[in-house]
């Protein structure tokens, strides 16, 4: 099974780039609106690639497909109107 997880990054002025992450292979790469590799990272260990996803795709990209984080809970009011 392939630990690869596509990512829909929105640049400026509209252009879409698709990054395409897989930790099990070291690899990150970076491609533009046409399809043509505009960067492309192999040879990283499996936590330099989860810390870019972490920090930075989580931040600023869509995952597209992949194991999907649980969405972010508000927490949860501390008010109980049981408890005087």
């Amino acid at each position: 099974m392939s630990n690869e997880t596509i990512w829909e990054w929105l640049q400026k002025k509209g252009k879409i780039f698709k990054v395409i992450s897989n930790p099990e292979q070291g690899s990150i790469e970076v491609l533009n609106e046409h399809g043509e590799t505009l960067i492309r990272k192999t040879n990283l260990s499996r936590r330099q690639v989860e810390n870019v996803e972490k920090n930075f795709l989580n931040s600023v990209a869509k995952k597209l497909n992949g194991h999907h984080d649980p969405p972010l809970r508000k927490p949860k009011d501390s008010f109980d109107p049981m408890v005087a």
